[in-house]
């Protein structure tokens, strides 16, 4: 199985059992994760295959383009992170006319047409389906019923005694909740980026640094972070390390494009960090909000406090 731009693509390529895992996932969160933990149950019981079925963008990018809301992640990180969650598969449809303009009622027959060994679904609690979000999880199931689908709907994970939602993923990110963050998606959020050279300022103060620059829809909160950074081979040996990431202002009046600079904590091999290398850090901790120094000693002594604060947060983990 692959990745496929169209549904018709699935039902080409294969005659066993298909149990799709619809929604939008972005975030491939708690609340997605039970989810496909649920097709590929089902799936391996009934000797078929689990797929995900989803949008490379937000739907209401077609349906209400000033209300949509900004990715947690790109179509690409998407498509990698159902992969490696155990799905066979995944559809990434563009959302458009045609799919936008199918009653509720006909939305099963319609997916059916396209993938003849359909035989099952399964959603989220909060699915909404069919021209104008008129069809949700009830009618999913009743409507299952009268084509000969199964239908399971898997109930929403709780966080803080309320639903895990891609929402609040993108609220706690806003405003550097990076644990909380962790704990609604189930895994360590991670940038990922290709390095590009610096213009020597943190080697000059003393702490050099690996610059990564990375500009996603939904933005952490600018500021220092904790955590782990390894690179694309297959051993990846993760390193301690700390991060701004942000517009640096004390040191660049004007700059637009965020940037992620990197201090690794821990002794690193010859070549790690290159230039051009492709490198990915998870964010577990938030230190500090970042912000604007009066001058560059300042910002030595304020990253000097950082570097202990992370140091200490090593040893009490």
């Amino acid at each position: 199985m692959e990745v496929f731009t169209s549904i018709e693509e699935l039902g080409r390529s294969t005659d066993r059992p298909i149990y799709l895992a619809l929604g939008m996932f972005d975030g491939v969160h708690r609340g997605h994760l039970a989810v496909l933990k649920k097709a590929q149950g089902i799936a391996n019981e009934k000797e078929g295959v689990a797929v995900a079925f989803t949008f490379p963008e937000h739907p209401a990018s077609f349906l209400r383009p000033d209300e949509t809301p900004r990715l947690i992640m790109n179509q690409e990180e998407k498509a990698m992170r159902l992969l490696e969650r155990g799905m066979a598969g995944v559809v990434l449809r563009t959302f458009d006319r045609e799919f936008a303009s199918v009653e509720a009622r006909h939305f099963l027959s319609f997916l059916l047409a396209r993938v003849r060994s359909l035989k099952g679904l399964c959603v989220g609690q909060n699915f909404r389906f069919g021209r104008g979000r008129k069809g949700d999880d009830l009618c999913l199931q009743e409507y299952g019923d009268e084509v000969g689908l199964s239908v399971d709907v898997v109930q929403s994970e709780l966080f803080s005694n309320s639903p895990v939602s891609s929402s609040r993923i993108r609220e706690a990110l806003k405003f550097g909740k990076i644990e909380e963050v962790n704990e609604m998606l189930g895994w360590i959020y991670t940038i990922t980026g290709e390095v590009l050279p610096g213009k020597g300022m943190g080697k000059k103060f003393g702490f050099p640094t690996i610059n990564i620059p990375w500009i996603p829809q939904a933005r952490p909160a600018y500021g220092v972070y904790v955590g782990m950074v390894h690179d694309d081979s297959g051993e990846r040996n993760p390193k301690y390390a700390i991060a701004n990431y942000g517009l640096r202002p004390t040191v660049e009046e004007g700059a637009t494009q965020p940037l992620l600079e990197v201090h690794v904590l821990d002794s690193i091999e010859e070549g790690f960090g290159n230039v051009g290398q492709k490198l990915s850090m998870t964010l577990q901790y938030f230190l500090r909000p970042e912000k604007k120094f009066d001058s560059v000693d300042s910002l030595k002594s304020q990253i000097k406090e950082d570097l202990l604060r992370a140091e200490t947060m090593r040893q009490e983990a």
